[in-house]
């Protein structure tokens, strides 16, 4: 028998993902919203004991996937850093069309702010 995998706050493992369809409908069903003028987050309660993230960056917002691979590193990031400000929440981080509009620091600064304003409301 193998030993318990210890979690390391250097990667994203596969716990902490949203990984298929059903898993993501879970969330679209009954999400609680929040949005600014970069992001979508979506946001339901789960009974893991842990939060995951999941990730659409649609290529209809971001056309390079060098910009779509950098803000998934940024969300992914941000996530891995504050996990347990997160609690038990499925949650699906949407980007938005004025998200193309913007620079990589106004990227970080609307990311930063959405994620800030979840973590107070479930405080």
């Amino acid at each position: 028998m193998q030993p318990k995998k210890q979690i390391s706050y250097q990667s994203f493992p596969r716990d902490n993902r949203l990984l298929n369809a059903k898993q993501y409908s879970r969330v679209f069903e009954k999400a609680n919203k929040i949005h600014n003028k970069a992001f979508t987050l979506l946001a339901r309660k789960n009974d893991l004991g842990h939060a995951r993230l999941g990730l659409v960056i649609a290529k209809k917002n971001v056309k390079l996937a060098c910009q779509r691979n950098y803000i998934k590193r940024q969300l992914r990031e941000y996530f891995r850093q504050h996990f347990e400000t997160f609690g038990s929440y499925d949650l699906v981080l949407l980007t938005r069309r004025d998200i193309a509009s913007l620079r990589k620091k106004d990227i970080i600064s609307y990311q930063n702010k959405l994620l800030h304003r979840f973590e107070r409301q479930i405080a």
